[in-house]
């Protein structure tokens, strides 16, 4: 998990794990549309750069190796 002090319309770059529960991670890059707080906790939407629009935990993000 990585702290997510990222602003609305700035770049990101970092892992996430496939379907959000495998162990295989794959890298994503775009957007930030969004953030919010759901029932499962934090979260950030964001469009990436081949124009897909993905919502996505912030305990499961891992930082670029």
């Amino acid at each position: 998990m990585i702290k997510t002090h990222k602003r609305v319309g700035s770049s990101v770059n970092f892992l996430y794990p496939t379907h959000g529960k495998m162990n295989i991670l794959r890298k994503v890059c775009g957007t930030v549309l969004e953030k919010g707080v759901g029932p499962g906790g934090p979260y950030l939407t964001i469009q990436e750069t081949n124009g897909k629009i993905r919502s996505m935990s912030t305990k499961k993000i891992v930082e670029k190796l």
